[in-house]
């Protein structure tokens, strides 16, 4: 059975959508990088009697590949009479519009199974005239299908909590925003929803807004989020109190990444987060993602992950060994570079070694 004939066979009255690859540069490019595993395959010139030799996930990793095959199954589809239409690059805006225009005139149905197409649908969907569900295909090694009524889940979830939807999706990691340790988007979800004040932040990513703003109502996103004062403690503040806190409960070293993040890189964040949700909320035509925490390197939009660095310059160059001996040779690495060994150092901690200049108290008793 060919595809044109499933849809057929399946569908009544189907419109397809295809996502588009173009060449320029897009935010989705580190999403195409890490599903492919950094492995592009050449590009194949082929038509419709090419035969491909090459494996399905190696040859649609090249992203020309991918939009020729795309255009192609599309023609089929159109002679197969199914309404085709090409986003430009992502879809999902485009489908779910898409959805809520045929709405207008039966029940609709969405095929998919991505949790961007349920938040759309949540947020867009608040004037549809006839019902739209979300639907996901049926797998072959299940019978289950999830069904939702969007309708149904929007009444349950409230008007304005599917207002702010898009970006506590974006917020809390997306295809184009980074995942928050420790925080999953239940938790984002529940915090956010429960918490008025959070939803007026919330609100500010939702409507034209400067990067001030949109930095502030962030940070304050963030203290909340890692149980940190509202209205009171920065977010480095905070970031000092957990680490503090941390240091004197804890026997290991603090892992970073517990932490929450600098403001510079929650900045950032919410410039990235601001930016999505403005495009799925259907606004964001006009934002260069350059303005928003993105840049351009190898044709590729990567995000800025920060502006400042880690940690002050000093601290940076402090040096530490981890000798197991006496810190005797030139294999220890501060001796090495000309300087002391210090607490920092893993064995030795700059007292029981050759390599200090401290005075223990049996070397004072031995001089008097």
């Amino acid at each position: 059975m060919t595809y044109v004939n499933y849809v057929n066979n399946h569908y009544t009255d189907a419109t397809v959508v295809f996502d588009g690859y173009p060449s320029v540069p897009t935010t989705k490019d580190v999403t195409h990088f890490r599903r492919t595993k950094g492995i592009i395959s050449p590009k194949v010139n082929f038509n419709n009697d090419t035969p491909i030799k090459t494996k399905k996930d190696e040859f649609l990793s090249n992203s020309e590949n991918k939009q020729h095959f795309i255009n192609t199954l599309g023609e089929k589809l159109k002679d197969g009479d199914v309404q085709v239409i090409h986003a430009e690059d992502d879809a999902d805006l485009k489908i779910v519009l898409t959805a809520i225009e045929k709405s207008k005139q039966h029940t609709t149905t969405v095929i998919g199974e991505d949790t961007d197409l349920l938040i759309l649908l949540c947020y867009h969907s608040k004037d549809a005239i006839n019902k739209i569900y979300f639907k996901s295909e049926a797998k072959q090694n299940t019978h289950k299908i999830k069904i939702w009524d969007i309708t149904e889940t929007r009444r349950k979830i409230g008007p304005l909590v599917c207002n702010i939807l898009p970006f506590i999706h974006a917020f809390s990691g997306c295809d184009t925003t980074s995942r928050i340790f420790g925080q999953g988007k239940g938790t984002v979800f529940k915090k956010i929803s429960t918490n008025l004040k959070l939803q007026d932040h919330a609100a500010v990513f939702c409507q034209e807004s400067n990067v001030e703003s949109i930095h502030k109502s962030g940070e304050q996103m963030f203290v909340a989020l890692y149980g940190g004062l509202q209205d009171v403690e920065t977010l480095d503040m905070l970031r000092y109190r957990i680490f503090a806190s941390k240091v004197c409960v804890g026997n290991i070293y603090v892992q970073v990444h517990t932490l929450p993040p600098t403001s510079d890189a929650a900045k950032l964040h919410c410039m990235r987060v601001y930016h999505q949700t403005q495009v799925w909320i259907g606004k964001g035509d006009k934002l260069d993602p350059k303005d928003w925490g993105w840049h351009v390197e190898d044709n590729k939009l990567l995000p800025i992950r920060a502006i400042l660095p880690p940690a002050p310059e000093k601290l940076l160059r402090i040096i530490r060994c981890n000798c197991k001996l006496n810190c005797d040779t030139k294999r220890c690495s501060c001796r090495k570079h000309g300087i002391d060994c210090s607490p920092a150092c893993g064995e030795c901690r700059g007292m029981n070694c050759s390599n200090t200049s401290n005075i223990t108290e049996a070397d004072e008793l031995d001089d008097m």
